[in-house]
């Protein structure tokens, strides 16, 4: 009994063993984004994602976001006036999100990973 039950366990470590050493899931491609403002907490931004058929990301694995709006913290400096319009790599951020005391719409807070290509305010 004392053999069986170590093999089953020895067979568990391998399988999980296994399954963490396997390929991360591809990388989100960078989407098209704008920079709307501040959200309701300093530091946070509302980004609108542009529809992936207008940015000709259709083929392209975008993730979990598509497009709408989201929120951010860790919008480099360079990028935080209203308008800006980037290329930028984005990732859910469940963690944590902002503290809104009062609001009507709350978005999803994600992470920038990259920035891929900036755009002037006019495109």
């Amino acid at each position: 009994m004392k053999n069986t039950l170590r093999i089953v366990f020895l067979y568990l470590f391998l399988a999980t063993l296994t399954v963490s050493c396997q390929e991360d899931a591809p990388a989100p491609a960078c989407l098209k984004v704008e920079v709307i403002g501040e959200d309701c907490e300093t530091g946070w931004y509302i980004l609108k994602i542009e529809s992936s058929e207008e940015s000709g990301q259709r083929n392209n694995y975008l993730g979990q976001l598509q497009n709408g709006y989201v929120t951010t913290d860790n919008l480099p400096a360079e990028y935080k006036q209203p308008g800006r319009k980037i290329n930028a790599a984005l990732e859910l951020n469940g963690a944590y999100g902002p503290r809104c005391v009062a609001i009507n719409v709350m978005y999803p807070s994600v992470k920038v990973t990259r920035v891929c290509q900036t755009f002037s305010i006019q495109d």
